[in-house]
């Protein structure tokens, strides 16, 4: 158990140090988290609209039965579009990442060409999550308590099934449907169930959020004690500004696990060393990444 904490905080720091060297890379949460910002303006209206203009009473061939189907399906579409922006720019930041991990150069203009020429497949793919995301959502709030664990363990099933996807979409640029079989493959073929690695970043990350949470709380819980506006203001904005970074952090820390995982799945390294490596010479240890996955 301790062999395997180590090795996870191994994991998330060299990670932190392939990041550190490339901090480009977070321009991609942040395009992504600035899309969504839109996305969410621009849906807001609408979804409220019709919302509030549904009566209590549905009546089949109504008015409100029309308002409550396009409710559906105004929601609907916003949830796909949503997977498909956060898939987009996660893409191109696997992208990038991938073609550093092969010693070539990559900027954010290649990422995005990259997520551009997969586009249609992307999109394929977010109706396809977003599907099944909804699905298992609508069949767990219907169930009792241990239906719930089955449906939390097919989700948790399926998140492991497909994390390959991207990569797969970004590297051999296949359809929605041969990708999440590849990763399927990939996972099948390659790895086993003791998820090391993507834990240890996340343990990473908690390690740093919860003091910092913790500061950020007394800092704003003493500005409220003033009863200044501006250090009010000030306070929050600080602890908003450290939540949004490190979610950043955290998102491409694990992106850029993702790529690593799935270059050692591949068997494909250009360097032909003991690390893959990025453009910067940072690199993630092979053994490392062995034992983030057991074979079976």
């Amino acid at each position: 158990m301790f062999g395997r904490i180590s090795r996870s905080w191994n994991l998330a720091r060299q990670c932190w140090a392939v990041l550190k060297g490339d901090p480009e890379l977070l321009v991609f949460p942040v395009f992504s988290s600035a899309a969504l910002i839109v996305l969410v303006a621009s849906f807001a209206w609408p979804v409220w609209t019709i919302y509030h203009g549904l009566d209590p009473v549905d009546t089949a061939g109504s008015t409100t039965h029309t308002a409550r189907l396009m409710f559906y399906v105004v929601l609907g579409a916003f949830y796909v579009i949503a997977y498909a922006v956060m898939m987009f720019f996660n893409t191109a930041l696997i992208a990038v990442a991938l073609r550093r991990l092969d010693g070539e150069p990559a900027g954010v203009a290649e990422g995005i060409q990259c997520a551009l020429s997969n586009v249609a497949s992307i999109l394929a793919y977010a109706v396809i999550a977003a599907t099944i995301g909804a699905v298992l959502r609508a069949v767990e709030e219907r169930v009792g308590f241990i239906g719930r664990i089955v449906v939390a363990l097919i989700g948790a099933g399926w998140t492991l099934a497909s994390s390959m996807t991207l990569p797969v979409l970004a590297a051999e640029s296949v359809g929605p449907i041969d990708a999440m079989s590849r990763s399927m493959e990939l996972m099948r073929e390659n790895w086993g169930e003791n998820l090391v690695g993507n834990g240890g970043i996340s343990l990473g990350i908690m390690a740093v959020a919860i003091p910092c949470a913790i500061a950020g709380y007394c800092v704003l819980i003493v500005a409220l004690a003033t009863k200044q506006p501006g250090l009010i203001v000030l306070a929050g904005v600080m602890l908003a500004v450290v939540v949004f970074g490190l979610s950043l952090i955290s998102t491409t820390l694990h992106s850029i696990y993702t790529a690593a995982l799935y270059r050692f799945a591949t068997g494909s390294d250009a360097t032909g060393s003991d690390a893959l490596r990025m453009g910067n010479n940072a690199g993630i240890e092979r053994s490392l990444l062995a034992e983030a996955y057991r074979r079976k």
